[in-house]
């Protein structure tokens, strides 16, 4: 038999014994041999091993709250293994045999070679990141973000994040920087970032093209009369018409309040004016609905286009702007060309 206890060194420091008793006969009588030792090592030991234990329950536990996966690779034998998270980050079974052609197979064709590429330059360059999609058996399209490194004994060590949160965050913020909330076109900063480099292609190439502004007329009598909910519903509309004018590589910008424009590329004159009478003719035969109210709206238009003179990008919108208010002089609702 056995038991534990504490002793009290002279020091007055306590310190764990074990005592074992065992007994014996010798000729024909009964002894007992006990054996006391002093078993502060093996406690230690005992402690390491417990507090181990739990640091690797809460590792886990990390892990799981955290959405970490981690595989562990080993080259020599060809073999590979993964935490229980990487089949929940790829949607597949728990049962399925760890392999990168599991991951593979799961990646978009877009992101397929990228992918590739990284595997087989781990062993030359470890310590590699790299973010790529796949899409789940059950549709969903994830991102995952992977870290690899090298470890001793040609063995490959990853950690796998599903980062797909994190960047619907960023594309969500990179649309809302670029995009009028209430339109949804592009805002004043893209247009200028965008007319900038269209002037710097003028004047390297000699590929021009067409800017048409527009603003609404008496807009402000709109919102004084009807509310400014009404005002914004006739933005609203009027920017899903004008987009639906727009061949793909054309964009429309709200550059502030009513004032609007579109950057046409590869046309002439007469197809710039036809587009820009285009969009003055739906806007005129649209009808603006909102709380059982219905109005109409028109808008004055102006068009022009870079010129050799030209010393910056904005020059081209400053005839375009002339040009829209010479239209407005006139008679409104209607199109001036800057030659």
């Amino acid at each position: 038999t056995g038991a534990e206890f504490r002793g009290l060194r002279e020091d007055g420091s306590i310190f764990p014994i074990d005592i074992m008793i065992s007994r014996i006969e010798i000729a024909g009588d009964d002894y007992a041999i006990g054996i006391i030792r002093d078993d502060s090592e093996r406690a230690e030991i005992r402690a390491m091993k417990e507090t181990l234990e739990l640091t690797n329950v809460r590792l886990a536990r990390t892990q799981d709250v955290g959405g970490l996966g981690w595989w562990e690779s080993d080259q020599r034998q060809k073999r590979m293994i993964w935490s229980a998270m990487i089949p929940q980050i790829l949607g597949v079974s728990e049962t399925i045999a760890p392999s990168f052609k599991v991951i593979a197979d799961l990646c978009v064709s877009a992101d397929k070679d990228a992918l590739n590429a990284f595997r087989s330059a781990i062993i030359r360059s470890p310590d590699k990141r790299i973010t790529y999609r796949i899409r789940r058996p059950d549709g969903d399209l994830r991102w995952i973000e992977e870290i690899v490194s090298q470890e001793p004994d040609q063995r490959l060590l990853g950690v796998v994040r599903d980062v797909t949160k994190q960047k619907r965050l960023e594309q969500r913020l990179k649309v809302e920087s670029v995009t009028d909330p209430l339109t949804g076109m592009l805002n004043r900063r893209q247009f200028n970032r965008v007319l900038k480099a269209r002037y710097a292609k003028f004047k390297r190439y000699g590929s021009n093209c067409f800017l048409v502004m527009y603003d609404f007329d008496h807009f402000k009598s709109i919102n004084d009369r009807h509310g400014h909910a009404m005002g914004d519903e006739v933005l609203k509309k009027a920017a899903v018409l004008v987009n639906s004018q727009l061949r793909p590589y054309d964009h429309a910008y709200r550059l502030g309040g009513e004032e609007f424009a579109v950057i046409l590329t590869g046309l002439e004159a007469r197809d710039a004016c036809a587009f820009a009478e285009r969009i003055r003719e739906s806007i005129e035969t649209a009808s603006f609905e909102l709380d059982g109210k219905t109005i109409r709206a028109t808008v004055s238009l102006g068009i022009s286009r870079f010129r050799q003179s030209d010393r910056t990008f904005d020059a081209v919108m400053l005839r375009a702007d002339e040009a829209l208010y010479s239209s407005k002089a006139r008679s409104r609702n209607t199109i001036t060309l800057a030659e």
